[in-house]
């Protein structure tokens, strides 16, 4: 009988291989309990549309003197430690630092 497939652990820079079923590898099983996500809705998805059309560019690799688009929005203060959806609290990011941000807040508490 054939295995099933294994896939990287879901936690933003791991590439753990878990197997089917799982979303997160051993490491990271107790951390991805504490983000709740029921504030990514459709709301919140017409809203990160909006803000990427007004800022097409990673902010970080523009800072780097690098021009790559961006793909995601980032709370720099966290909906779960009282930040908003307003503009001043959101970053345009690429994916790699997305996770690079995501991944550091994480291990430090952020």
């Amino acid at each position: 009988m054939p295995y099933k497939s294994r896939r990287p652990c879901l936690f933003p820079g791991c590439h753990t291989l878990v197997t089917a079923g799982e979303r997160y590898c051993a490491a990271h099983k107790k951390q991805s309990r504490v983000i709740d996500t029921s504030h990514y809705d459709r709301r919140w998805q017409k809203l990160r549309l909006v803000f990427l059309s007004k800022h097409p560019l990673c902010q970080k690799c523009q800072e780097a003197g690098r021009l790559t688009p961006a793909t995601e929005v980032h709370h720099i203060i966290s909906v779960n430690n009282g930040g908003s959806d307003r503009d001043e609290n959101l970053m345009a990011l690429c994916k790699p630092c997305h996770s690079k941000i995501t991944r550091e807040e994480m291990n430090f508490g952020g």
